[in-house]
């Protein structure tokens, strides 16, 4: 069975895909005010109130293009094909320029399958009349100096470091964000609140709201395509900027390889959102399309314990720290008689940002379970990323380092030349865990490359 997903952009654009009835297929509405499938979001007007200018043709393409996957994948259950996992969607996509991004669609196949599991087909096709809409009285630019760089900005600690290191620098920074329903721009505001209270106006703030409509049928939550929204967001404010403008991703190597902790753990929980075979396939089409933007990861080879530590301001980053946020279950505390927005401190990201805290000897906000005193049962789902932690650091011990490479290596294709780099971080970010989950076993253990 195969998807179709029809993306129509603006209110004149009246494409029919010509599928017989009984094809399914969902509609992408972007631009298109009273269409119940327009994907309500604020990018290209907040862009151009913050720079006075709109994004490239390409730049806008690639950002329709993320609307439509993101939607897609949020709103497509994997559980109506045949394995209950790999989807089949064919994406029917306007374009200002058809025959580029028709040569361009065996990397971006590609590019897709990797980092949401699914076969794509893209069928590019022209974009109608269309234009970025205007205020009637536009105001001068809320920006008005120059940005030396474009920052993804999530909220969360690595993020957080990454910013306190470029503005330390001196650096103006746009500060791209993506959040939709939920609690997500209240911790993101808190950050750059903090931000700007040192930082002032260098801190640029560009949070975009991004969201698709609910539809009756069941969704999917693993949400393995946001990256591809939150990069293609960044190109958008990069391209408005001008040309050359870089783009900078902060995310440390052991959540960029996303290693599966036990072999079972390969669908959904292995998201590949920042992995560098995934960035290399994007640097590609960035490339293709012509828009001419560094994506900057200068924190691959480092653990979140080590950004933590060798932050260039740890005075404000131990502050900011306890407003920003890593928890994949932000809203758990509402259904456990909690209070919501707390770390749950028992997920994936919560169990690696406390092991990073402790690395660095910084002090973080609390956390809902501490996992450390008092863990949950390993049999409940509460319990079962501990265990998963648990069972991956017996089998990392005592195992020689050729077994680290093998691991990260699994994860997808790796640079020859960075291999034993992501290797190396692996062990250490697994040195880390293993410091407070299993300090009789690993004593400070530091005998890694």
């Amino acid at each position: 069975m195969t998807w179709h997903v029809i993306t129509r952009v603006g209110s004149s654009d009246d494409y029919d895909a010509g599928l017989y009835e009984s094809e399914p297929r969902i509609a992408v509405g972007i631009a298109r005010p009273g269409d119940r499938w327009e994907i309500n979001n604020n990018a290209l007007p907040t862009i151009f109130e913050r720079t006075g200018r709109f994004p490239s043709a390409p730049a806008i393409d690639l950002l329709h293009l993320a609307f439509s996957v993101y939607s897609a994948d949020l709103q497509i259950p994997r559980s109506q094909f045949q394995d209950a996992w790999t989807r089949e969607l064919i994406l029917h996509l306007p374009v200002s320029d058809p025959d580029r991004w028709t040569e361009l669609t065996p990397l971006l196949s590609r590019l897709l399958m990797f980092l949401t599991g699914d076969v794509w087909e893209i069928r590019p096709r022209k974009i109608g009349a269309f234009e970025p809409p205007k205020p009637e009285r536009p105001k001068p630019p809320t920006i008005q100096r120059a940005v030396e760089r474009v920052a993804l900005f999530s909220g969360g600690l690595d993020s957080l470091v990454g910013a306190i290191d470029f503005l330390e620098k001196g650096e103006t920074v746009a500060l791209a964000g993506h959040y939709g329903a939920g609690m997500t721009n209240g911790f993101q505001q808190r950050v750059l609140g903090s931000l700007r209270t040192t930082y002032g106006e260098r801190a640029a703030e560009f949070m975009f709201y991004a969201q698709p409509p609910k539809h009756k049928r069941e969704g999917e939550a693993s949400m393995r395509s946001r990256s591809l929204l939150f990069l293609s967001l960044g190109i958008s404010v990069a391209s408005a900027l001008g040309a050359g403008q870089p783009l900078t991703v902060s995310e440390n190597g052991l959540i960029s390889l996303n290693v599966p902790l036990t072999n079972p753990r390969t669908g959904s929980l292995s998201t590949r959102t920042t992995h560098p075979h995934f960035l290399r396939l994007f640097r590609e089409l960035l490339t293709g399309l012509e828009l001419r933007h560094e994506i900057q990861t200068p924190y691959r080879f480092q653990t979140k314990g080590e950004m933590v530590t060798n932050a260039s301001n740890t005075t404000v980053l131990a502050e900011a720290a306890k407003l920003s946020m890593s928890c994949s279950h932000t809203e758990a505390g509402r259904y456990q008689g909690r209070t919501p927005g707390n770390h749950c401190g028992y997920c994936v990201p919560c169990i690696i940002r406390r092991a990073a805290m402790n690395a660095a000897g910084l002090e973080d906000a609390p956390y809902d379970i501490d996992v450390l005193t008092s863990p949950p049962d390993a049999t409940t789902e509460t319990g079962a990323d501990l265990r998963a932690f648990q069972m991956a650091l017996e089998r990392f011990v005592d195992a020689r380092f050729d077994d680290s490479l093998f691991r990260v290596l699994a994860t997808g294709p790796l640079p020859p030349e960075d291999a034993a780099g992501y290797a190396a971080v692996y062990s250490r970010g697994m040195v880390e865990l293993g410091n407070i989950l299993m300090p009789e076993r690993f004593n400070k253990k530091t005998d890694i490359c």
